[in-house]
């Protein structure tokens, strides 16, 4: 009796970041509007952005050979200040300082492209990369620039897409882009509100 065996997917030209500690500039931010997000069967509402991160460490070998590692997150805006909110975590960790309510009035999120940080990068169970967590570079670090565009990538488009009606976020329309950044697509996974933070 003949074994058939199934056709393993191609390999992916994007290599993963390996685990470790990375400086880290926050290089794009999209505001991708209120998500749906259901989790053990309860269904919460959340306004989201999508972070990306350029790593300060450059792929060695292959395809994109020289470029950047980058990394995404899928964040929960909080509707007011809360410091356990992942958001004010990266926040505190971008302006090395504890943010207080007031500084969470009328704040422009895209004041956070070009800070810095340092990303703690887990594994998921299926090989992934994650943000496992967000801290401030160290006194005199020297600061690292985006070499990325900040407009918003046409994958970043198909998730605002998914956003609930009415609830559209404030980013500018999706900027059609001939070339899309190829390490785009190596993201984090949006988080199925199992994180257990309230924002």
């Amino acid at each position: 009796m003949a074994i058939n065996i199934p056709p393993q997917p191609p390999q992916s030209d994007f290599p993963e970041l390996p685990v470790g500690s990375y400086q880290a500039v926050v290089s794009g931010i999209w505001d991708i509007g209120v998500q749906k997000n259901e989790f053990n069967g309860e269904v919460k509402f959340k306004q989201q952005v999508i972070v990306r991160f350029e790593i300060n460490k450059a792929i060695p070998s292959g395809k994109y050979e020289g470029d950047r590692y980058t990394i995404n997150s899928w964040i929960n805006l909080p509707e007011s200040f809360d410091d356990r909110s992942t958001f004010i975590k990266l926040r505190n960790a971008a302006e090395a300082r504890a943010t207080v309510a007031t500084d969470y009035i009328n704040y422009n999120e895209q004041g956070l492209i070009g800070k810095n940080v340092i990303l703690n990068v887990e594994h998921t169970k299926k090989g992934k990369p994650k943000i496992g967590s967000i801290g401030s570079i160290m006194e005199g670090m020297a600061l690292i620039q985006p070499l990325l565009s900040s407009e918003m990538p046409e994958w970043v488009g198909k998730q605002k897409e998914k956003a609930v009606s009415g609830g559209g976020g404030t980013q500018a329309p999706v900027q059609p882009q001939q070339d899309i950044p190829p390490i785009e697509a190596y993201t984090q996974a949006p988080p199925a509100l199992g994180d257990d933070l309230p924002y």
